[in-house]
Order: structure tokens, then sequence, then C-alpha cells
């Protein structure tokens, strides 16, 4: 196609969908919705082919909106923790002898995102891992967030909100770091000012809508969500780097620029990992490895005794909420008595 002609046909097809667009909010569409997707991903093609965007372009279009407040959504899935280890040894003696795949463990909040007919229709927070928040309004100003792909179905995408650490330069000076800036960014009300806030959204699994026959392994799927064209986390395979320690030294040094603080290792087949079940708490086919101590900011305020049957008192702290791993904690078992006395708790 010469350059004259693609640049035609790109304000054609913009021309086309915004008048159908118009027509389809009026209540008086003419073509089908699978017609507009493929005027709109075709455009889309060309726009990158050739480097042409106009502004009235519906890819560049973005609806703002303010709600009054975030509303609770009951996930269609568990979106639950994993195990975690400082231990290599326990790492290897995790994968053992099976297929397995090593990914960034991205600094940020867990999110998901539920398509319906290659339309997105609902973004959630992971919350307490059953119940998270509504955030649809945000991450439709999201530029990682695909707004439409090419599927028909429910499918089903998880990932984390971040903000990448050249991003967060810009606003460190008035926020701690980058995990709970974007934490904080994603649930703001106003969506106009979400946009800008520099978010980005990587994901790292798709939980419904693969092809069963093909997708048979993780990274299956995420080369399907890269055809889709999701941003995805970086990743390592066994047959690909080799043994765990070239895992971590190979992702170490494709970090991309994302906010992390260690490493996940999952059995790679879809099947196994499905079959290792779940506790309460966090799912049996994974583990995360982390690079140091996790360390977290808060002000004790209470120390409860519980006794139990054996007779032992049991020392649980009370404190200042604070959020580690998507979850708000405000308790946790004491071990130590040096921690308390040392406690500020006026």
């Amino acid at each position: 196609m010469e350059k004259i002609d693609a640049y035609a046909r790109i304000n054609y097809l913009v021309n086309e969908l915004n008048k159908h667009t118009e027509l389809y909010d009026s209540g008086n569409p003419i073509i089908s919705d699978k017609e507009w997707d493929d005027m709109y991903f075709e455009l889309i093609t060309l726009e990158r082919e050739w480097g042409y965007v106009i502004p009235d372009s519906p890819t560049q279009k973005v609806n703002y909106t303010v709600v009054n407040e975030l509303q609770k959504v009951k996930h269609n899935h568990p979106m639950l923790s994993l195990d975690k280890t400082k231990d290599i040894e326990e790492i290897k003696s995790f994968v053992g002898n099976k297929d397995w795949i090593a990914m960034l463990k991205l600094d940020g909040l867990t999110c998901s995102l539920l398509y319906e007919d290659g339309r997105l229709v609902r973004a959630e927070t992971r919350g307490d891992g059953e119940i998270g928040e509504d955030i649809t309004h945000n991450a439709m100003v999201i530029p990682s967030i695909p707004k439409r792909i090419k599927y028909t179905g429910r499918l089903v995408v998880d990932g984390e909100i971040i903000c990448k650490l050249d991003d967060f330069e810009e606003f460190s000076g008035e926020y701690k770091n980058a995990r709970n800036f974007a934490s904080g960014s994603i649930r703001l009300l106003d969506s106009n000012e979400c946009a800008k806030r520099k978010l980005t959204f990587v994901a790292w699994d798709c939980i419904e809508g693969y092809d069963t026959e093909y997708e048979k392994s993780l990274n299956r799927k995420l080369a399907r969500l890269l055809d889709y064209n999701f941003e995805i986390v970086p990743f390592a395979i066994t047959k690909i780097v080799g043994g765990v320690e070239e895992s971590i030294e190979w992702l170490k040094n494709h970090t991309n620029n994302y906010p992390i603080d260690g490493l996940v290792f999952k059995w790679n087949k879809c099947v196994e990992y499905e079959a290792a079940g779940r506790t309460e708490h966090h799912f049996r086919g994974g583990m995360a490895f982390k690079f140091y101590n996790e360390l977290y900011e808060t002000k004790l305020t209470d120390v409860e005794w519980t006794l139990g049957k054996t007779g032992v008192l049991t020392p649980t702290a009370i404190f200042k909420t604070v959020q580690i791993d998507g979850c708000d904690i405000s308790r946790a078992s004491l071990q130590s008595m040096r921690m308390v006395r040392r406690s500020d708790m006026s």
C-alpha cells in the first residue's frame, strides 16, 4: 500500500467509525458490532504501521468519568496470594523436575479485567481475595489496557497496576514509593486525575477464556495475551533459560523499569497448576521468591491476649491499617516481646 493510500484509508476508517458510533449511541445502528470491530482493528494496524494518527481517531478518544464511590464487587475467581520464601533451595525443591516458569513479582496493585465479546466491561482490585473494588472508570484511561480485543466470548485477565520507575520520578517528591502511588492513584474517583498518573497494567495470567487445547501452559497463555496487545510480564521458562539461578539473574536484567520485589515461580503446565489446588491463603502451584525482608511502617495501637486450650497466652498486635500485597492488614501475631516493649503505643 502506498503512503497516500494508507493515509486516505485511515481517514476513511476514522470517519466511518465515528459516524457509526454516533448512530449506535442514538439507538439507530446500521452495522453489526463485528463490522465496527473489524474496522477498528484495521485502523489500529494501519496507525501503527504508518505512524499516522489523527486527533479524532477513536483509538485516541478517552471518556473521563467521575464516580461517587468505589463499589464493592465479588470476584468471579479466587484472587489469592502465593506462599513466599527467601531460600533459593526451597524454590529448587518446589519446582523439582516439573516444567516451570519464572516471572517478575511486580510491586503494584493486583487487578483483574473482564472482557465480553472483545470489549472491556469491568476492572476490579484484588481486595481480600474474594471481594474487591470496581475501578472500571480508571481502567478506561490507562493506555496499556486494551479497550477492545479480537476475541469472542468471555475473557478474564489478571495482572498488576504499576507506575514504572521513570514515570514515578515525576511524583516521588509527594509519595513514598511507586507501589503506594499506584495503589492510591487507581482508586481515585475522578478518572481525569487518574489519567495524569501514568499508570501501567502488566498482565501475568489469563484466568478464563483461553484455548485449553492450545494454551496448555502459562507461557502460551501469555503469548496469546501479547497478540491481544497486552503488555505482559517478563518471564523465563525452564527449557530456554536453564536452572533457577540462571532465571533469577536473567530476570534481574530484564525488569523493564518495573518496580519489583522479587520473582514468582509457577508450575507452567495448566493442568498441574490447577491440580495442585489452594489453601485459604495461597495457590499451591506457585511460590514467590523474595529478594529481601518485607518491612511496612505503621503504628502499634494495642495488644490483645488470647488464652488457648493448652493454657498458652498468644499476643496479637493491633495497629493502624497498612496495605500488604493489596490487602488491608490491621492485626498480626507477635513473636517477640522485645518488639512490644520497644513500640510506642502513645
